[in-house]
């Protein structure tokens, strides 16, 4: 029985190091992983890897609620897949409930939901906040980025450097770097 510390962040220039030593600092655990990744979606790699190789008894220790996603039926998801397998899912935000136990389901999906909602209002006040700083002239927007940026970066992850890599290389942040090569 292994007990895992997961901690992320969503940019590069947040650290997840300080998250994982706060629970470090209170939990028994066997191995720690940190990533800085947007929590917008569960397919981030170290995560991915890491919910691979959780086994029947392992344990795995979050901060908070919105560390696992920020959307409900993915939080939701992760935990009823972990609870299928036999895996703990502590978060330490619930006073380090096993939100694996009925008691814990429904608290988590309460948390679940309140996560979600914070999301959205933080987007709203944002949205609200760009559209006054419009009608002031004091906001003008993200500048595209240079279609020779783009290419570079395509360049680079064709000879094999990571998209995190490459990113920090032409000093971009990874979301924007994967929303132009989307387009």
């Amino acid at each position: 029985m292994t007990a895992y510390i997961y901690s992320r962040v969503s940019t590069e220039e947040q650290n997840a190091a300080q998250q994982a030593e706060y629970l470090a600092e209170r939990y028994a655990h066997d191995l720690s992983v940190q990533e800085s990744f947007t929590g917008t979606t569960t397919e981030r790699p170290k995560f991915k890897k890491l919910l691979e190789r959780l086994e029947k008894g392992d344990s795995l220790i979050v901060k908070e609620v919105s560390r696992i996603g920020r959307n409900t039926q993915e939080v939701l998801k992760v935990a009823e897949d972990l609870k299928a397998r036999g895996v703990h899912l502590i978060i330490d935000q619930l006073g380090g409930a096993d939100v694996t136990s009925p008691a814990g389901e429904m608290i988590l999906t309460v948390m679940a939901g309140l996560a979600k909602m914070e999301r959205e209002q933080l987007l709203e006040r944002q949205r609200i906040g760009i559209e006054r700083a419009k009608k002031e002239g004091k906001y003008k927007g993200r500048s595209a980025l240079d279609p020779k940026t783009v290419e570079t970066a395509k360049l680079l992850i064709s000879q094999g450097v990571s998209k995190k890599d490459a990113a920090k290389q032409l000093k971009i942040g990874l979301s924007t770097l994967y929303k132009y090569l989307a387009a």
